[in-house]
């Protein structure tokens, strides 16, 4: 099975998330990082964000039991507006909602198992506990396969499988 990052990999999240925040950090007296991302609309930045690249239209195309969504989330409000987006965009595959603490390995068993995720430590925990992984990263790194599309992903578990 392959399990997708929504944040970085499927998603266009990260760019961005924490701009409004550093402009108004003076009159966000006493709220943290983490308060501000619970507090957000994730509806509406999901959808002013967008998809990263093509993948809505690659996940469309292949059957939804090859792929599952892993996605941390730092709250009950982030996830629901995550599976509510996808459902609306017609994506039908599975959407495993992780809380921002626990790893991902720890939620879904990583042997035979391939992640595809732009998060380092997620990648590195994920082969530590016998999975494999593609990073999704402009720099190269040593520890797994780099790659740039969502389509690469899926040519890579065929040749594993």
């Amino acid at each position: 099975m392959i399990y997708f990052d929504y944040d970085g990999v499927i998603g266009n999240t990260e760019e961005g998330l924490f701009d409004e925040y550093e402009r108004q950090k003076e009159n966000l007296e006493g709220i943290t990082k983490r308060q501000y991302l619970i507090n957000m609309d994730w509806y509406d930045w999901l959808r002013k964000k967008g998809p990263r690249g093509n993948a809505f239209e690659v996940l469309r195309k292949h059957d939804p039991k090859e792929a599952c969504i892993l996605t941390s989330c730092c709250s009950i409000k982030e996830g629901e507006s995550k599976v509510i987006y996808l459902r609306e965009n017609f994506i039908r595959n599975s959407i495993i909602i992780v809380p921002i603490d626990i790893p991902k390995y720890m939620v879904v068993e990583p042997r035979h198992n391939l992640l595809v995720e732009d998060n380092l430590d997620n990648a590195i925990g994920w082969l530590q506990n016998g999975g494999q992984a593609l990073i999704v990263s402009k720099k190269p790194v040593k520890v797994c396969k780099n790659i740039s599309s969502l389509e690469q992903a899926f040519e890579y578990a065929k040749k594993m499988a």
